[in-house]
């Protein structure tokens, strides 16, 4: 029989009804630091280009980017500066099979986040379930290697 509202005290909980509300502590938001993250986002659209810098740079506070909009522009970064994180959308023809996601991929020290841009909008991205779910692609220890001094 369930009990009453009446005779359910604050304190009683069982088990299993335990595993749905985690402790105050757990709840405390994580604060991240990514002053040291160097992000280069490549994407030929201006919209697009702008909402993905948008919410990244609202996601990962602290962290340098640099938007470009041709691969030429992209290829140029990598060879003139140090990057530790590359961002493209796969979805956009060519871009899988580019110069510059070769040069990524072989990057020392780098990751590649390959995303899709299109639905990218910042009031959609400060869901904390699709938040996490995006930071977490970005979530590295920082590369040591350096190819430009």
């Amino acid at each position: 029989m369930a009990k009453e509202i009446e005779d359910f005290e604050n304190d009683e909980m069982d088990e299993t009804a335990k595993a749905f509300f985690p402790e105050e502590e757990a709840m405390a938001p994580v604060v991240r630091d990514y002053s040291e993250r160097r992000i280069l986002i490549w994407e030929e659209d201006d919209t697009r280009r702008g909402a993905c810098l948008e919410v990244l740079s609202d996601l990962l506070v602290g962290a340098t980017f640099k938007a470009v909009r041709t691969e030429a522009e992209a290829m140029e970064q990598i060879e003139n500066d140090d990057w530790d994180t590359f961002v493209v959308d796969f979805y956009t023809d060519g871009v899988s099979s580019s110069e510059f996601v070769k040069c990524a991929n072989n990057y020392p020290g780098s990751i590649l986040v390959a995303i899709n841009m299109a639905p990218l909008t910042l009031p959609d991205e400060r869901d904390p379930a699709k938040t996490e779910l995006l930071r977490r692609l970005f979530d590295i220890e920082k590369p040591v290697t350096q190819l430009h001094g």
